[in-house]
């Protein structure tokens, strides 16, 4: 029966709308199992980097529980709706040293220590090699991603040179008795980080605390202070943006810096809250030549050729490299597409694609062929009826 049925189907007696029906169903079943095929291939690939991703990231998260054992009984930790984890690293609303408006959505974001295997893969894909200096400009308004970038710089082996901006935005180390600077000691101390910061300035608008009331100001000298790190302080922001280049490239020396990694938006590196909205998130390997209002350290290096890690948009770079935004608990170690990434068996699927493709190309050539030949067909029986009637016709009158 299924001779009979195939034999009738490609005889040329049997029209092509009846064959063309039987080749989509079978294209359609075809399909379906290539696909099927296909899906059956999908493995979770381990990213570049793996291992150097895994232990900044185990880093961070010895880190991060560092802070939080010792941030135990303080305000920011026993408030369980802003800092559902108690982890430390979420700060209050408002304190004297609050220099900006925060969203709380990206403080929460930030507290993920997965956000170390982004900073690899920035290094990595930069090219950097161990030992070459990069320029930090770090703030207390993201504590958490500090220790990410901090971590993955020593575990990648580069000369990180961080400069603080200890002034911190609502939600971040705003704790005048326990700021970023800190927090940074206190990882040096326990042996946890190398790095620290060696000079900060205040901070806030026009980076000298501008819109603190002087108690404010003085609490954040004070904490500079006491954890021995070079105040960077200037009467205008351009005198305070030539002091943070100047110790940038005295620490790189012989070197000259290699990259520049901004966190947050510190006056003293963005220039402006407008220059922030123009940078891309993520690497910037290129900072274009836009009529920038004011020039900050990050612009002078840009400008230089040397390529920008701009990390403020939170949110925006966690959905890019698959990690959770604004989660209730901290992530664990390893969750993320940063990490591992679902691929396809190219040797199955690219065959599987090609035959299907030359499968339908060949029925849509074979549609397209009947129905011309259909046409021409269709406009020749019409002549050819019209000349036997003419004949007949002479025929007719010659009879």
């Amino acid at each position: 029966m299924e001779v009979r049925f195939l034999k009738r189907l490609f005889s040329s007696a049997t029209a092509w709308s009846r064959r063309a029906d039987f080749f989509l169903v079978a294209l359609a079943v075809l399909g379906i199992g290539l696909h099927a095929l296909s899906e059956g291939t999908k493995r979770m690939s381990p990213q570049p980097h793996l291992q150097e991703k895994m232990a900044a990231a185990t880093r961070t998260v010895r880190c991060f529980e560092a802070i939080r054992l010792a941030r135990i009984g303080t305000p920011s930790t026993m408030d369980q709706e802003n800092d559902p984890s108690a982890s430390g690293l979420i700060g209050q609303e408002f304190t004297l040293t609050t220099t900006d408006r925060g969203v709380l959505e990206a403080k929460l974001t930030s507290v993920n220590p997965n956000f170390a295997a982004v900073f690899v893969e920035y290094f990595a894909k930069l090219g950097l090699k161990p030992g070459d200096p990069i320029a930090l400009s770090l703030t207390g308004s993201f504590p958490a991603l500090n220790i990410a970038a901090l971590a993955a710089a020593e575990e990648m082996r580069l000369r990180a040179i961080p400069i603080t901006s200890v002034g911190a935005s609502m939600w971040g180390a705003n704790d005048p008795y326990f700021c970023w600077l800190d927090m940074e000691r206190l990882l040096n101390d326990k042996g946890l980080l190398a790095s620290r910061s060696v000079a900060a300035s205040l901070g806030g608008s026009n980076d000298r605390g501008r819109g603190l009331s002087p108690r404010g100001r003085s609490l954040l000298r004070e904490a500079i202070v006491r954890n021995d790190v070079e105040l960077i302080s200037g009467p205008t922001l351009d005198e305070a943006i030539a002091k943070r280049i100047e110790i940038y490239d005295r620490e790189a020396k012989p070197d000259r810096i290699r990259a520049y990694v901004n966190l947050g938006g510190g006056a003293a590196s963005t220039g402006t809250s407008q220059n922030i909205k123009i940078l891309k998130p993520g690497i910037n390997r290129v900072l274009k030549p836009y009529n920038y209002t004011q020039h900050g350290a990050l612009h002078h290096y840009g400008l230089r050729g040397t390529p920008i890690i701009h990390v403020l948009q939170i949110q925006d770079i966690a959905q890019m490299h698959g990690l959770p935004v604004s989660p209730e608990t901290v992530p664990p170690v390893g969750e993320g597409e940063i990490f591992y990434r679902e691929s396809y068996d190219l040797r199955i699927t690219i065959p599987a694609l090609l035959v299907y493709l030359v499968l339908c190309f060949g029925v849509l050539r074979a549609r397209h062929r009947a129905v011309r030949v259909a046409r021409e067909a269709a406009s020749s029986a019409p002549r050819a009826v019209a000349g036997i009637a003419s004949q007949t016709l002479r025929e007719g009158s010659s009879g």
